[in-house]
């Protein structure tokens, strides 16, 4: 009989098992880093495409307003007992003052100043981080003196130490309150107006107030009595002061879309003259 060595012999199943343990694996450890590079690289893709999409949908509110908004009214009224006053102009006296200015005295004053017929020309989408200079959404330099924006500037006096508030109440005699109106959904939420005095503007946002910055404060307004959060500059008994107004069209708000395109537009402003302590 054939002796058989050891290694004539066939390895067992056992033995089988052995030798595929002990061999090198194929190459598949490589596989779950892999399997995370892709969900990466896919979680990166997603994630852009959503910024992406984020990034039209905030820039959609500045498109193409060619048919801008069109004044219909823009009427300025106070309230304080007679002893706050204002106009277009500088005065020598507080009797030579006013305490209501219409639409057509502005708009002329506009157009002399700026060159610009409101009551035909349309503001246009800007915006302002200093609420000094005004851009398009292209970056380039807005000039009121085109009608992208209204700019015009108001003289106070009042007839004690007074600080002036802005307030959204209505007044008597049907005087309206501070606000922006439209027949044109959103637009009176789009709109803007502003009062720089003393190195510092205050911000009239129908959508609320945002508090203070650097030399800007934003605050909104309801319809019932101001409160201090609306207060702005001070006035010295008998003494001028100059206030520029803004009133313009903010291209980032969310409701500055092609649904505004030919909206008329109506602006009330009302101060109150509150007597210092």
């Amino acid at each position: 009989m054939a002796r058989v060595t050891p290694d004539d012999r066939r390895p067992t199943t056992g033995d089988r098992r052995s030798a595929t343990v002990g061999a090198p694996r194929p190459a598949t450890a490589a596989a779950p880093a892999d399997t995370d590079l892709r969900r990466k690289l896919t979680t990166t893709v997603v994630l852009v495409l959503f910024a992406l999409v984020a990034i039209a949908m905030a820039t959609f509110a500045w498109f193409s307003i060619a048919d801008s908004a069109k004044t219909r009214m823009l009427m300025i009224d106070a309230n304080a007992d007679g002893s706050l006053r204002f106009d277009l102009d500088e005065h020598a006296t507080f009797d030579e003052y006013v305490h209501s200015l219409g639409f057509d005295r502005i708009s002329a004053r506009i157009a002399s100043e700026k060159g610009v017929d409101i009551d035909a020309s349309k503001l246009k989408p800007v915006t302002t981080s200093d609420y000094q200079t005004f851009t398009f959404e292209d970056g380039s330099t807005a000039d009121p003196a085109t009608g992208a924006y209204l700019e015009f500037t108001l003289h106070f006096m009042s007839s004690m130490d007074l600080r002036v508030r802005l307030t959204g109440q209505d007044g008597d005699g049907g005087a309206s309150g501070t606000r922006f109106s439209s027949d044109t959904q959103g637009m009176a939420s789009a709109m803007r107006m502003s009062f720089t005095a003393d190195g510092h503007t205050w911000v009239y946002n129908p959508n609320g107030g945002g508090g203070s910055s650097g030399s800007a404060t934003v605050f909104g307004l309801d319809s019932g009595a101001a409160t201090a959060a609306s207060d702005m500059f001070d006035l010295i008994t008998e003494t001028d002061k100059p206030v520029t107004v803004r009133i313009w069209l903010e291209g980032t708000d969310p409701n500055c879309t092609n649904m505004l395109k030919g909206a008329n537009y109506s602006v009330s402003m009302r101060f109150e003259g509150i007597e210092e302590q």
